[in-house]
């Protein structure tokens, strides 16, 4: 019989920086003492002065390593509850999220990973969502934002799943870290599951969505490497075309913007050669 999970079985992998005091945890946490959830923060650190915690339900890891998925690898290898929701600093939860992860859990025991619905500050859904519970598929992992995404720990263990960390804020190609990781979750055969229902609050841009930035094109280029191969020569094009014609890009920026689009290529080719990152890594 498959375990019966409560809200103790929740532990909420918060990566953060440069943090002194836990203020930010109230705003994270409006309708309830932050306190009375099992939080594991890491904190990367450049300051002197260390994040400490005094609280039962309050772990603290303060790292010196930079990029954030370094800061989820740390906080999954770490992690010592059943259940895992993935979070950032900048989240407000809403009141009764963790029941409805329990609840979603302990109501499809089949599903290791599990994804819900963000909301916007403005009120509205953060993207097109589907309307009934059901498996997402490849293109609509590219949606997923990381603090929609929970899972079973062990799961994930026994998997040896783990983000990868060339990609991701504070990695060389800054973006795709949550596709990569529910992709090579996907590959592995592990249920990843959307159940529509809305846990969470967050601003309605995200880091993500400065389409024409050199970040920006230079890891969606690098990613596409990692995906498709050679084929992301043409896709290249296709997303230089994409930005001129809706006028994110002007005419004397195509070649540029294209230069850079072609060292994310480049790049990565270089990066799987030498450290023999896999497809599906």
């Amino acid at each position: 019989m498959a375990d019966r999970y409560q809200t103790s079985d929740l532990e909420i992998l918060v990566s953060t920086q440069n943090q002194t005091d836990f203020s930010f945890l109230e705003r994270m946490f409006p309708f309830a003492p932050y306190q009375q959830f099992n939080i594991l923060i890491i904190n990367q650190t450049s300051v002197k002065q260390d994040l400490i915690s005094g609280f039962s339900t309050i772990r603290v890891i303060n790292s010196a390593e930079k990029g954030l998925s370094k800061s989820r690898n740390l906080a999954l290898k770490n992690a010592v509850k059943k259940i895992v929701l993935i979070a950032d600093d900048d989240v407000v939860y809403k009141a009764g999220f963790d029941a409805k992860i329990v609840e979603t859990f302990n109501k499809n025991p089949d599903a290791s990973v599990l994804n819900f619905r963000t909301e916007t500050t403005e009120g509205k859904l953060f993207w097109d969502y589907p309307k009934t519970q059901n498996k997402l598929n490849i293109k609509q992992l590219t949606k997923v934002l990381s603090i929609e995404v929970a899972f079973k720990t062990a799961d994930i263990r026994k998997s040896q799943l783990c983000y990868n960390e060339h990609f991701g804020l504070g990695a060389q190609f800054e973006d795709s870290e949550t596709f990569f990781f529910l992709r090579a979750a996907f590959h592995k055969k592990l249920s990843v599951l959307f159940h529509p229902e809305t846990i969470v609050i967050h601003a309605s841009v995200t880091s993500s969505d400065e389409l024409e930035s050199d970040r920006k094109i230079y890891a969606k280029m690098a990613g596409h490497q990692k995906r498709f191969g050679i084929f992301s020569y043409v896709l290249l094009v296709k997303y230089i075309f994409f930005l001129s014609r809706k006028k994110f890009i002007s005419l004397k920026e195509i070649k540029p913007k294209f230069i850079i689009g072609l060292n994310g290529i480049r790049d990565y080719q270089t990066i799987s050669n030498e450290f023999s990152d896999q497809k599906y890594d």
